[in-house]
């Protein structure tokens, strides 16, 4: 068999016309020129990708080696319903480095009255709250106390928090979106509201023994980067962005991807992928299953086959069509210069 490499588009672009790809892919006697089209489409994979990663650094946690939220100094993070029944701890006179740690049990303390005021007045921040609500809300909070703090304390705590919150939304600023890409923020919203562990322009190569390797390995046999892969439990999502026509969509990129996640993700047993058409507005959906990974793959083997064959006899027959007047390749019999 013949030793060579391929992706989607790659093979696409040999399906499409086989001289073309003999002569920009293998003789590479011409290269792709850029479009308005194409750039276009290239700045706003950009942005999105930009986009996520800014969401994805934004709202990252912290976990210990048991799984539990911790900030920075490595404190356990209290769930908020628990704190928010109230937090009656007879240590609240202790230092905080008399809070930190207990080490009889090997793990952190519970928050006193103070510490616990300081987090819920940040979520009520966070949560957009006025500083009036944020102040009512923590002297109702603090009646749960024994004893409470005085009026005074708390305002002086809810104002203090305030002030760390507002430090905070300026030193790290939501991830936006620039104008002239504003009216895909909520179909991209929408996938980063999605749970799980988010991978923006994901690479993922083969090799012939369907063995995951490195992007650039020379023992590549199949590569592909995903626009955004989502991985929750054995559960993951692939998104490919498109910016030109919903009209002829083709899911077969999808199913190639989902092919190469299921080696890169071994953990995951189903697939949901979609192409978004962020011009359109319109998504198309497909849905894999580990089960179909051998279906999947004979899906891909007649157009290998015909490479192959190419490669083996050196033959590439031109395939005129209607595209002919935007490929490069100007020695061509069937060339015809675009008007």
């Amino acid at each position: 068999m013949s030793d060579f490499t391929w992706s989607f588009s790659s093979l696409k672009e040999y399906i499409n016309c086989p001289k073309k790809y003999q002569e920009v892919r293998i003789l590479k006697n011409y290269s792709f020129i850029d479009t308005p089209q194409t750039i276009y489409g290239k700045e706003v994979h950009e942005a999105l990708e930009n986009y996520v990663n800014g969401h994805i650094k934004y709202s990252n946690k912290l976990y210990n080696e048991k799984g539990q939220e911790v900030n920075k100094y490595g404190q356990v993070r209290e769930p908020m319903e628990v704190i928010a029944k109230g937090i009656t701890s007879k240590t609240c006179d202790k230092t905080h480095k008399e809070l930190n740690f207990d080490k009889s049990k090997g793990e952190y303390k519970k928050l006193g009255r103070n510490d616990a005021c300081v987090r819920l007045c940040g979520l009520w921040y966070y949560e957009g709250f006025s500083d009036e609500e944020v102040l009512n809300k923590a002297l109702t909070w603090n009646q749960l106390n024994e004893p409470p703090y005085t009026t005074k304390e708390i305002e002086r705590i809810a104002a203090s928090v305030r002030k760390m919150h507002q430090k905070n939304l300026e030193d790290n600023p939501e991830p936006t979106l620039a104008k002239n890409y504003l009216r895909f923020k909520k179909m991209v919203d929408a996938l980063i509201a999605i749970p799980g562990t988010k991978y923006p322009e994901y690479k993922m190569a083969l090799t012939k023994k369907m063995e995951q390797c490195d992007f650039d390995d020379e023992n590549r046999w199949v590569r592909g980067i995903a626009d955004l892969v989502i991985v929750d439990g054995d559960q993951a999502y692939i998104i490919d962005y498109k910016t030109g026509s919903n009209k002829y969509p083709d899911p077969k990129q999808l199913r190639l991807m989902s092919l190469m996640a299921f080696v890169c993700f071994p953990e995951v047993n189903t697939i949901k992928a979609g192409l978004l058409f962020c011009m359109k507005n319109s998504f198309v959906q497909e849905s894999y299953t580990r089960e179909d990974i051998h279906k999947s793959w004979k899906s891909f083997e007649t157009p290998l086959d015909r490479l192959t064959m190419s490669y083996e006899k050196d033959e590439w027959i031109p395939n005129p069509t209607p595209l002919c007047g935007w490929c490069p390749v100007e020695t061509c019999e069937h060339h015809k210069p675009r008007r």
